[in-house]
C-alpha cells in the first residue's frame, strides 16, 4: 500500500495508461447536453463530444464534479494508500473545488488533503502526473504537499483556438467583437495562470499563433529544462507536429500529449484548439 493516492478531475485529460501507472483516480466533471447529464471520460469521449458540439444548439453546460463522484474516487483510492491528496481546477473556474471540500467532510475519518492547483488542462495534468510519481515513488504526504505547492506557481498555460465561434456563442466575446475579429480572422492566445484565464495576443493564422505561443514560451523559459503536455480538441496529428517544435526549440525534460481536450474548455473553444502547459525543471 502506498503512503499516498493522488486524485484529481477529468480536465486534467490524462492517457488512460498514465492515469493507471501512476495509480490517479480522475472524478468526472459533467456536461449537459439537451437536458442530459453525460459523465465526462465515462458515457462521453472526445470524440463524440467534439462530433455533437457544431450542432448543438444552446451549448452545453458544465457542472464540475459531484460530491458523489468524488467520494467514489476517495473510496477508491484509499484502498491502494493511507492518505490521499486531491487537486482540483480553481474555485473561480468551477463549483469542483467546493465539492470535493463537502466530500471530504463527509468522510471525516479520512486523512484527504484538498489543494486548488490554480490551473486546469495540461498545467492540472502536469501537477497531477509529478505527484503521483512521487506517492509510486514512496514519498511522504508532506513531502507531495511541498511538491505540489512548489508546481503551482511555476506552471504555465497557453493555448489558442481555431474558431472564436464558441467563445461568441459562449458568451466570451459580445457581437461586435467577435464581428471584428471574425472579419479580421483573428484568433486569440490565452494564458491560464493563477486560476484566471488571460488573452494575451491575437494573431491572424494558426501558423503565427503556434509560433507566438513558442516566443512566450521562451521568453519565460530562458536556458531552462522543462516538462510539458500538449493539449488538443480532435487535432492529434498537429500536436505530435507541436510537440516536435518544442522538443527541437527548448530543452525538455518531458513532453506528452494529453487526451482530447474535455467538456469544461471544450464547449467554449471548439474543436480544433491547441496548447501547451510547462514548468521550469528545479536544479
Amino acid at each position: 500500500m502506498q503512503k499516498v493516492a493522488i486524485v484529481t478531475d477529468t480536465t486534467v485529460d490524462l492517457p488512460h495508461e498514465m492515469a493507471e501507472e501512476l495509480a490517479i483516480e480522475m472524478a468526472p466533471v459533467h456536461v449537459i447536453i439537451d437536458g442530459k447529464d453525460y459523465r465526462d471520460k465515462i458515457d462521453l469521449t472526445g470524440a463524440e463530444f467534439y462530433r455533437m458540439l457544431p450542432h448543438l444548439n444552446p451549448l452545453p453546460t458544465t457542472t464540475g464534479v459531484m460530491v458523489d463522484d468524488w467520494l467514489e474516487a476517495f473510496e477508491k483510492a484509499l484502498q491502494k494508500a493511507e492518505s490521499i491528496i486531491c487537486l482540483t481546477l480553481p474555485p473561480e473556474l468551477s463549483v469542483t473545488y467546493s465539492s470535493a471540500q463537502a466530500a471530504r467532510q463527509a468522510m471525516p475519518e479520512a486523512d484527504i488533503t484538498i489543494i486548488d492547483t490554480r490551473t486546469a488542462t495540461a498545467g492540472e495534468a502536469l501537477i497531477a502526473i509529478a505527484a503521483g510519481r512521487a506517492a509510486k515513488e514512496g514519498k511522504s504526504k508532506e513531502e507531495v504537499i511541498a511538491l505540489v505547492n512548489e508546481l503551482i506557481p511555476k506552471v504555465d498555460t497557453l493555448l489558442t483556438c481555431d474558431t472564436i465561434e464558441y467563445l461568441r456563442r459562449g458568451g466570451r466575446l459580445n457581437a461586435p467583437q467577435a464581428l471584428i475579429a471574425n472579419f479580421l480572422n483573428l484568433r486569440p492566445i490565452i494564458r491560464l495562470r493563477d486560476g484566471a484565464l488571460t488573452p494575451v495576443r491575437r494573431t491572424r493564422s494558426r501558423r503565427v499563433s503556434l509560433n507566438a505561443i513558442l516566443d512566450l514560451m521562451a521568453q519565460e523559459i530562458g536556458e531552462g529544462e522543462i516538462c510539458a503536455a500538449i493539449l488538443h480538441a480532435l487535432v492529434h496529428d498537429e500536436a505530435e507536429a507541436f510537440k516536435a517544435e518544442i522538443e527541437n526549440r527548448f530543452r525538455c525534460r518531458e513532453v506528452i500529449i494529453l487526451d482530447d481536450l474535455g467538456p469544461v474548455a471544450g464547449t467554449h473553444l471548439g474543436p480544433g484548439a491547441i496548447g501547451v502547459g510547462y514548468y521550469v525543471v528545479s536544479e
